[in-house]
């Protein structure tokens, strides 16, 4: 059975790999850095999977005390379909419900149909077509 637990700095390579393996990985928004400052920010807010001692998935939380975004969902391509990006979402939601956030949100792609079908079937429902856009500061 797989355990969830804290992301920790020595756990960027095996992050970064299972991200790239599900074109998630971007090399500005998941540098080391950016992600050691998230973790010092809020230690709670990158979750990993493992089995045993080997990180098999990982999913980070994005919150602002207003709405928690479910944001980097990922799971090593041997470990899909077994429960384990499950269990990554039920607890990442109940870190969030438990900071009083009454709803959990996510981006998709606008092309990827069975993501969207498996984030359906966690009860998440489609609210409309966004463009997400950003600039660097």
């Amino acid at each position: 059975m797989s355990k969830i637990t804290f992301y920790k700095e020595g756990d960027y390579k095996c992050v970064k790999n299972i991200l790239q393996e599900s074109n998630l990985y971007d090399k500005t928004w998941e540098a080391e850095e950016n992600l050691k400052r998230k973790i010092n920010r809020d230690p709670e807010s990158i979750l990993v999977a493992k089995e045993g001692e080997k990180i098999i998935g990982c999913v980070f939380i994005v919150e602002d005390g207003w709405n928690g975004f479910i944001w980097r969902l990922s799971v090593d391509k041997n470990w899909r379909r077994k429960g384990v990006g499950i269990l990554l979402m039920k607890k990442a939601e109940e870190i969030i419900k438990k900071r009083g956030i009454k709803e959990a949100s996510l981006f998709i792609g606008p092309k990827n149909d069975s993501l969207r079908e498996w984030y359906e079937k966690q009860d998440y429902e489609k609210t409309s077509d966004w463009t997400f856009m950003y600039k660097k500061l």
